[in-house]
């Protein structure tokens, strides 16, 4: 499955390639602010860990991090999607009797999507998309003890891509207010067992270049590998979810 990435890659920009000569795109730009938490279970080799990560612990303990969306639509309906989040967390435990314990947990999920726009007068603005969610996962757990050379407890990387169906309907509600949702489903046991996500929410358009919108979004995730109770399992299940704000650009 995780050469499929770049072989939608590639059709994609034979895609983008075949329109190439025309300038009747419609792209908007969008990048955000999601106040993330993380709800769930993970499970390296044989050691199960509850997920609770609050908002809260994860800017006091936030590196780096980066979100972005994009569209660009041909005046044919056809286009395409993304949306990329990444975070880097870190912190070190000091207990006068083990010494230092560094951690280090890194994820990043990145959307790309092929899509149809429609339109009607009753469901207002509508498109349809088929792409995949590639989710990149990295721990490190790393023990100093005072009196002797440093261990790694943990060093795992694990990476998979699913393939994702989904929607977006932009319903105009007043002037210059629009609802806003979308959703997919995925996986189908092609890598995680099951991935769905929902996004909800209303946007206000201040020109016909530039927005704002408030929205909750949630993504859920039930992948594994490996083989239970072997130190080659890996399980992760969790909700990923919070409020969104955003501003976009329109050109």
């Amino acid at each position: 499955m995780n050469k499929t990435l770049p072989y939608l890659l590639t059709t994609i920009s034979c895609f983008v390639s075949s329109y190439a000569h025309s300038e009747s795109w419609d792209l908007k730009i969008e990048p955000y602010l999601m106040f993330t938490s993380i709800d769930g279970d993970s499970t390296i080799g044989t050691v199960d860990t509850p997920l609770e990560v609050n908002f809260d612990t994860i800017l006091n303990n936030l590196d780096s991090g980066f979100m972005l969306r994009g569209e660009a639509f041909h005046e044919s309906h056809w286009g395409l999607m993304f949306d990329w989040a990444f975070m880097d967390l870190s912190k070190s435990f000091s207990q006068p009797a083990l010494g230092v314990l560094d951690a280090r947990v890194r994820q990043g999920v990145l959307e790309v999507s092929v899509a149809y726009k429609q339109s009607s007068p009753s469901l207002g603005e509508w498109i349809n998309y088929v792409g995949l969610r590639r989710w990149d996962n990295s721990y490190e757990f790393n023990l100093e003890p005072n009196r002797l050379p440093s261990t790694s407890l943990v060093d795992r990387d694990e990476d998979w891509v699913d393939l994702i169906l989904g929607f977006k309907v932009d319903k105009q509600l007043a002037d210059n207010w629009l609802f806003t949702s979308s959703g997919d489903i995925g996986g189908f046991g092609l890598s995680a067992k099951l991935t769905a996500s929902l996004k909800l929410g209303v946007s206000y358009k201040f020109s016909d270049h530039w927005d704002v919108s408030a929205l909750y979004k949630g993504t859920y995730v039930n992948y594994h590998t490996g083989d239970e109770d072997d130190k080659s399992y890996f399980e992760y299940k969790t909700i990923t979810h919070g409020p969104i704000i955003s501003a976009s650009y329109q050109f």
